[in-house]
C-alpha cells in the first residue's frame, strides 16, 4: 500500500511540476514581450530556462522515485502543462502585465512631467 500511494505522490507531484514550469516561463514570456530582442537571445533564454527546469525536475523525480521516470509521469507532466497553457495562461499574463503596469504608473507618469517641462523649456 505504501509504494501505491508513494507512486500517486510522483504521480500529483509531476502533475504540478509541469503546472509550476508553465507559470514560471510566463513570467519569461512577459519578459520577452516588454524588452524587445533577436533570435539568438530568445534561444539562450529558452536554453537556459528548460536546462534550469530540466535540473530542477530531475532532483524531484530522484527524490521521490529514486530518478526511475515512470511513463505516468511524463503524461501527468505533460498533462499539467497542457491544463496550465489552455485554462490558465493568458489570464497569468494579463495579470501580471497588470501588475507591473500599476507598479510603474507613477514613474510613467513623472517621466511624462519631466518630457513635457524639457520639452517646454527648449522652445
Amino acid at each position: 500500500m505504501e509504494m501505491i500511494i508513494r507512486q500517486l505522490w510522483y504521480f500529483g507531484a509531476s502533475f504540478l511540476w509541469g503546472l509550476v514550469l508553465m507559470f514560471l516561463y510566463d513570467f519569461l514570456e512577459v519578459f520577452r514581450r516588454k524588452v524587445k530582442h533577436g533570435r539568438i537571445w530568445l534561444l539562450v533564454e529558452d536554453w537556459l530556462f528548460w536546462a534550469v527546469a530540466s535540473i530542477l525536475v530531475f532532483q524531484m523525480i530522484f527524490a521521490l522515485n529514486n530518478g526511475i521516470i515512470r511513463s505516468f509521469f511524463i503524461v501527468s507532466f505533460v498533462a499539467g502543462m497542457a491544463l496550465y497553457r489552455k485554462v490558465a495562461k493568458e489570464h497569468v499574463i494579463n495579470a501580471i502585465l497588470a501588475v507591473i503596469a500599476f507598479v510603474f504608473r507613477p514613474y510613467v507618469w513623472i517621466l511624462e512631467k519631466i518630457r513635457k517641462i524639457r520639452k517646454k523649456s527648449l522652445k
